[in-house]
């Protein structure tokens, strides 16, 4: 436990911000995903023609970091929609565009579902092979 506070004392100040806004996120998402689903919007859905592929790596960077930090150490759940959810926030603050996608693929006779966040063409959330999954939908934050 020492080790990882002087570690964190190590980080700049704002990574050590960013974490702690990752961290009241995924309790907030946790509550959200959990008793009001129906809240639980992503953004406004485009088609895949409309991607726009910029960002602000440095900054999402930051974010992914936090948000993986975050999601090692908290209790509760902390999947890749909520993760999602929380990358979708941090970047409306930072004003950093980004996409979300739902993709969906079929394993051992199972139906997986999957979220992931990218900013440009760099995933920040949910790291996966997007190849591998058949997409469903597509959402883009304000920023977009």
């Amino acid at each position: 436990m020492i080790r990882k506070i002087k570690t964190f004392s190590t980080l700049s100040r704002a990574r050590k911000k960013m974490i702690v806004q990752a961290f009241g996120l995924s309790i907030y998402t946790s509550l959200l995903f959990t008793f009001f689903k129906s809240k639980a919007g992503f953004g406004q859905k485009i088609t895949a023609q409309e991607i726009n592929s910029v960002g602000d790596y440095s900054m999402a960077d930051d974010i992914a970091f936090a948000i993986s930090i975050v999601s090692k150490y908290t209790p509760w759940k902390n999947v890749c929609r909520h993760q999602a959810y929380q990358a979708r926030q941090l970047c409306n603050y930072y004003k950093i565009p980004c996409l979300i996608f739902i993709g969906f693929k079929k394993e051992n006779n199972e139906i997986q579902a999957h979220a992931w966040t990218t900013v440009g063409s760099k995933i920040i959330t949910g790291f996966c092979n997007p190849d591998e999954y058949i997409v469903q939908s597509i959402y883009k934050n304000q920023w977009q």
